[in-house]
């Protein structure tokens, strides 16, 4: 079946009028009904939302935002599906901002303002293409340099120019009169903080995604870290995934060897189906954004049947570029084709002649390259799954406020209704009795159920701080049990926090300290994870360290230097091997908080369904309290209350609560003596020697004849002498040392600061959890009391009226109840049509 996006947006519109319509002549029938305080407030809230559908439909308007993994040439594309250069093209990630081009024939440029911007903002007009790309691209150079001191909120680029597919309506399917968008969104990389994140997925969230990927990575080397890239790309930009199309950009670089392109795109497909939870195998193109690029600017943004409105010497520029950066892919593609080939050189050789290039051969040129680039599959893609989304991403968003305002005062209307219908004096007394009845059970109740679930609510949380696993799967299997959806994902979520800080974070710096690493490699890795700011004060901070604890010995987990206590200059080296220290851990404790708040940004639409089950929970509970069980009325409370319980928080979304980890460190001085070596003194020792001296003894042996005999001796003999001795002086010096954490005691530290942080972290959550369950019931207790106050005052009013003739009466409310479902059968056939992809 094929889809009329014209017809289908006038019968919106009719419905929506009709609507309106219907609304007034409720109104106008009995103008006195909608005086009542509770009916009025309803009423209010209703015509608010209905005059800005009716606008927002009157000038609806189609968004594309391109993402991508790094360096994918998503401004390429841009330029290429536009037809002029607007967006800046980089070789890098340069930018952050995010750029809007919205269609317009008048061309301007807006920079909206924002805090503390070092960039120029407000609003220029008349510029040319060439002013348009400088002023942009100095205010992303600008945005990109000042955030190395600090951060900024990014900058809001709009420029209205006309865009190729308003133009040519041909190209996208769109009937006349419906605005077209395109945003070019900075790559992840170039997003290193919460406040821009959030503003990024605000942007991706309302519009179809163009998603661009690099050939040069989609082999088996780098194919794994594409698609790591790629999940957190679209998890963390909150794209939709049910209305993407992929782009395998820059194929033109594949070489000979490489596998069949349809090998790759077709492995390629498979796995991003299963990386990113797809129900189907989804689009990837093959293309050659450059290509695209040079010959749909050489043309302009004009329609194809229509002339040229780009000047010749613009014209020539391009072309002259295109035969020079894609001289291959023209010479693959002619190869065959000995006419085809000689006709593109003789086009060069007149553009090196400087010779004009006329609409009707720019017009063949644009064809090829459409053909070559993949730029006409591209458009015919674009048309099939426009039609597809057209409802989902631009009817519906404009509608869904009108339906829940009118749904909660056709609720309204239908107490009002129900109690005016009471025509006997003893059963409004009766009905009066249950509405106290409700109150007294109401306030009875909501605080116990409110306290019940609280402490469900805590028991979970405790559960899930513990480090046992088995008591963690048993709470996260109870919790999918009892239909809390997204709490398994939440529980995921905030285990992943300590491993992405450990790995992106923690391993890198310790690692950088421990192998003596460049400041400026460190620098750069840490620039894809956190600011570059932040990056740069760690980086700063290392370089610093690093050089000192060379100077240190290591002592089993410390680093330890000792100075005396005398040595002034050391004892100042000291305070600053100490002050730089404690500086990296300064920095480190900001980085890993900002990469935190970032991480779990990027998971905040898995928190935020985690609270939606919580707080669809809590209304089930909240519904005992108007029960059929503790009365029978004949007056339906529950779908009223429910109803505008549900418009009031859908106008109050929860955002996600900031958190903090704390770095603990064990840098220490210590004071210690030692006995040492002071000096020397020289003195004069008298010593005595004992030393045995030899002798010879003379003796006289026989008894008859005697004869003279010798023998040796020997015989101790002191004598005393004196010399000169040097002995060492020595005493107690005092000394301070200074013992810092060998890096991977550091990193243990900052390790611990996390898990100490994740136990605050699920403090925090459990805070943010119960606050939005306490706001729920306080709304749900107001709309209760809303409603019985209506009710009461209906039914004194219908008590005066039964007491006279009320026949009258009787068919007015008949009356009034086939008109207010009259207007709800109108704004049900309008939900559906606004749904419906087919007509």
């Amino acid at each position: 079946m094929e889809l009329n996006i014209d017809s289908k947006l006038n019968n919106t519109r009719k419905l929506l009028q009709e609507l309106g319509n219907s609304v007034s002549s409720l109104i106008n029938s009995s103008p006195d009904i909608f005086e009542d305080p509770g009916i009025k407030s309803c009423l209010k809230g209703f015509l608010t939302v209905y005059q800005e559908a009716t606008q927002r439909l009157e000038n609806p308007s189609f968004r594309i935002a391109t993402i991508g993994t790094t360096s994918s040439g998503k401004s390429t594309i841009v330029n290429a599906l536009i037809g002029r250069k607007i967006a800046p093209i980089e070789a890098g990630e340069m930018s952050g901002g995010v750029l809007s081009l919205k269609h317009s024939q008048e061309q301007k440029l807006f920079i909206a303002e924002t805090e503390d911007a070092v960039w120029d903002t407000g609003e220029w007009t008349g510029l040319s293409d060439e002013d348009l790309y400088q002023r942009i691209r100095t205010v992303m150079h600008s945005y990109h340099d000042a955030r190395k001191k600090r951060e900024y909120v990014a900058p809001q680029v709009t420029a209205y120019v006309p865009l190729l597919p308003a133009c040519d309506s041909s190209l996208l399917g769109l009937p006349q009169g419906i605005g077209i968008e395109l945003i070019d969104l900075p790559g992840l990389k170039s997003v290193q903080d919460r406040t821009n994140l959030a503003t990024i997925q605000q942007q991706v969230n309302k519009a179809f995604s163009l998603v661009a990927l690099d050939y040069m990575q989609v082999d088996d080397d780098h194919r794994k870290r594409l698609l790591e890239e790629l999940k957190k790309v679209v998890e963390y930009l909150q794209g939709r995934t049910d209305s993407m199309i992929f782009i395998l950009n820059r194929v033109d670089q594949r070489g000979t060897d490489d596998l069949p392109l349809e090998v790759r795109i077709n492995k390629l497909r498979e796995e991003i189906k299963d990386v990113l939870s797809l129900p189907e195998l989804p689009d990837v193109l093959p293309f050659n954004a450059r290509l695209l690029y040079y010959a749909q600017c050489a043309w302009g943004s004009g329609a194809f049947n229509e002339l040229s409105k780009v000047a010749q010497k613009t014209r020539l520029k391009f072309i002259q570029a295109m035969f020079q950066d894609c001289a291959g892919v023209i010479k693959l593609n002619t190869k065959e084709n000995r006419h085809l080939k000689n006709w593109f050189r003789n086009i060069e050789d007149d553009i090196e002649d400087n010779k004009p290039l006329d609409d009707e051969t720019m017009r063949q040129i644009l064809r090829y390259c459409l053909e070559w680039s993949g730029g006409r599959e591209l458009w015919e893609l674009f048309r099939v799954r426009v039609q597809e989304s057209f409802a989902e991403l631009v009817i519906l968003p404009a509608l869904v406020d009108v339906f829940d305002s009118y749904s909660t005062l056709s609720q309204f209307l239908d107490v009002l209704i129900q109690t005016r219908q009471i025509y006997h004096q003893k059963q409004v007394e009766e009905e009066r009795e249950k509405l106290d009845k409700i109150t007294q059970i109401l306030h009875k109740n909501i605080k116990k159920i409110g306290r019940e679930f609280k402490t469900e609510i805590e028991d979970l949380i405790g559960g899930l701080k513990t480090d046992n696993p088995q008591i963690r799967l048993k709470i996260k299997k109870n919790a999918e049990k009892k239909g809390r959806n997204g709490f398994s994902l939440i529980f995921d979520a905030v285990s992943e926090v300590e491993g992405d800080l450990t790995d992106v974070l923690i391993v890198p710096v310790r690692d950088a300290l421990k192998n003596n690493q460049g400041a400026f490699e460190l620098r750069d890795k840490l620039r894809e994870v956190i600011s570059p700011s932040l990056a740069d004060d760690i980086a700063k901070t290392y370089d610093n360290v690093s050089r000192r604890i060379n100077q240190f010995s290591r002592e089993s987990e410390y680093l330890v230097k000792r100075v005396r206590v005398d040595d002034e200059k050391g004892q100042k080296e000291l305070e600053h091997d100490e002050r730089y220290v404690r500086l990296l851990y300064h920095t480190m404790r900001a980085a890993i908080s900002a990469r935190a708040e970032f991480f779990l940004q990027g998971k905040a639409k898995q928190f935020e369904q985690a609270l939606e089950s919580l707080v669809d929970e809590q209304i089930e509970r909240l519904k005992i309290c108007l029960s059929e069980d503790n009365f029978d009325s004949s007056i339906d409370f529950e779908k009223a209350a429910i109803s505008n319980l549900r418009k009031k928080i859908s106008q109050n979304l929860p955002a996600l609560p900031d958190k903090f980890f704390e770095l603990s460190d064990t840098i220490k001085q210590n004071r210690s003596k030692k006995t040492e070596v002071i000096g020397q003194k020289t003195e004069n020792v008298t010593r005595t020697k004992t030393e045995d001296e030899t002798y010879i003894e003379y003796y006289q042996s026989g008894s008859c004849f005697q004869s003279t005999k010798s023998r040796t001796k020997t015989r101790p003999v002191t004598r005393s002498y004196t010399e000169s001795v040097t002995r060492d002086i020595k005493a107690d010096v005092e000394y301070i040392e200074l013992f810092l954490p060998y890096p991977d005691l550091m990193a243990k530290q900052w390790s611990s600061g996390i898990k100490k942080g994740k136990e605050s972290l699920w403090d925090i959550l459990l805070d943010w959890i119960l606050k939005r369950l306490d706001y729920v019931s306080c709304i749900f207790e107001d709309s209760v009391n809303d409603l019985t106050n209506l009710a009461e005052r209906a039914l004194e009013k219908q008590l005066n009226i039964i007491e006279d003739n009320f026949e009258q009466e009787k068919q007015f409310w008949k009356d009034f109840e086939m008109k207010k479902n009259n207007a709800t059968a109108i704004c049900q056939m309008l939900e559906e049509n606004s749904r419906q992809t087919y007509i």
